[in-house]
């Protein structure tokens, strides 16, 4: 990553590789976010982060720390982590990053499940707009 944002900020071309179709990220956190309370962090600091599965793929660090092999909530923002998912349709992203969140146990963890959802509405204006083909 930081080859490309070097490329950028030389005005260079930078050939960026990614996925087709679709890509939604969550993110998971636990109390006091999205504030600051520091009793409250106190309350999840060390908490530790459980897989059912040891599939980690899409899932990306936050405010965590790894003590011995095991995840754990670290600093004070609750930011725990950032679950993502990818498909053909923004249908099969949202399954994927969704069917990933039931795959982790943290206590008191949320998230919204409503990402993705918008996209029916809003593809359909980008292509009356001319964005989309």
């Amino acid at each position: 990553m930081g080859e490309f944002l070097y490329s950028i900020a030389k005005g260079e071309q930078y050939d960026l590789k990614t996925k087709k179709g679709f890509q939604i990220g969550v993110v998971c956190a636990v109390p006091p976010f999205p504030y600051h309370d520091k009793e409250e962090t106190n309350i999840y600091r060390d908490l530790s982060i459980i897989f059912k599965k040891p599939n980690l793929e899409g899932i990306h660090l936050g405010d965590v720390k790894i003590v011995d092999g095991n995840w754990q909530i670290a600093g004070q923002t609750g930011y725990a982590l950032v679950v993502t998912g990818s498909g053909i349709t923004v249908e099969d992203a949202r399954k994927q990053v969704y069917s990933k969140l039931e795959n982790i146990l943290l206590q008191n963890m949320f998230y919204r499940t409503d990402i993705g959802l918008g996209w029916y509405e809003d593809s359909d204006k980008l292509q009356t707009w001319g964005y989309l083909y």
